[in-house]
């Protein structure tokens, strides 16, 4: 037994030299994160040597060199997997945090009774510039809350993180119908803030079969082409992702519409009596 554990402990991968091992990787990514959110709450974002100040600090707090960070940040990229549950435990650490310090927590919203949340999966998640970790995909089939008529609105919260590069992440909403038909919309997100996309129903009123759709983390291939770009910090965190479904009661005709619709109705009756008997 003994013999089995140093032949597979010999057999595992290490790290090559200069790269950061995931624990230490985390630690400096979450104050990566920290020191882009300080920035961009100052209000003062034209002096872009503000965040390098602040993400070379973070580098000297971590005791790491640039080159043993860039050299992590490629080996990570590269290894997507890893990266990519480094990311996921870092955003489970940041929402930890946001709650403790006093933050918002997730919840149904809307004020109204017949208003309830509807999404029945991560609230959370990163978006990473490498594939397949770029988007993600999301289907909800109806329950009996449904009801022909219902208005559908998605919304979310965006952040950014990124060294430099085109910020984009776009969400699409698809409703699809009895009938066949499919509603869709799709709104994107260029900048920290929230997110919101509505599709109507309150018109036909028909009988929504599946919502399916996506967030997606676009690139700027013109800026992919050098290699120094491989080492470039770019990824968003996606939060408080609800989907909202409101009740909508079909309109009511006017009870005065009726009678002089009845009205009119009688009237053509008399008309068509009186010419046919004076025929």
């Amino acid at each position: 037994m003994m013999f089995l554990s140093v032949v597979i402990a010999s057999c595992s991968p290490s790290l090559p030299s200069g790269v950061l091992d995931e624990d230490d990787m985390e630690d400096v990514l979450y104050d990566m994160h920290v020191a882009q959110s300080m920035y961009e709450s100052s209000g003062n974002q034209e002096y872009e040597s503000d965040i390098i100040a602040l993400r070379a600090s973070v580098l000297k707090k971590h005791n790491v060199s640039q080159v043993e960070w860039d050299s992590s940040y490629n080996y990570y990229s590269r290894n997507a997997d890893k990266l990519h549950a480094i990311y996921m435990s870092l955003n489970d650490r940041i929402q930890n945090n946001l709650v403790a310090l006093g933050g918002k927590v997730d919840g149904i919203q809307g004020a109204e009774a017949d208003t309830s949340n509807v999404w029945n999966t991560e609230a959370d998640f990163i978006l990473m510039q490498q594939m397949p970790y770029s988007q993600f995909a999301y289907s909800i089939e109806p329950d009996s809350t449904f009801m022909d008529g219902d208005t559908f609105t998605l919304q979310f919260d965006v952040q950014f993180v990124f060294q430099d590069g085109y910020r984009d992440v776009a969400a699409v909403m698809a409703v699809y119908y009895d009938n066949d038909s499919i509603a869709t919309q799709v709104t994107h997100v260029n900048s920290d803030g929230h997110g919101i996309l509505t599709l109507k129903n309150n018109i036909d009123r028909l009988h929504v079969r599946q919502i399916r759709g996506y967030f997606n983390l676009c690139r700027n291939l013109s800026q992919e082409t050098s290699d120094a770009n491989a080492t470039t910090l770019r990824f968003v965190a996606v939060r408080s992702v609800k989907l909202l479904h409101t009740h909508t009661e079909p309109p009511v005709k006017p009870k005065d519409a009726e009678s002089v619709d009845s009205l009119r109705v009688d009237t053509l009756r008399k008309d068509s009596i009186k010419k046919t008997l004076q025929q």
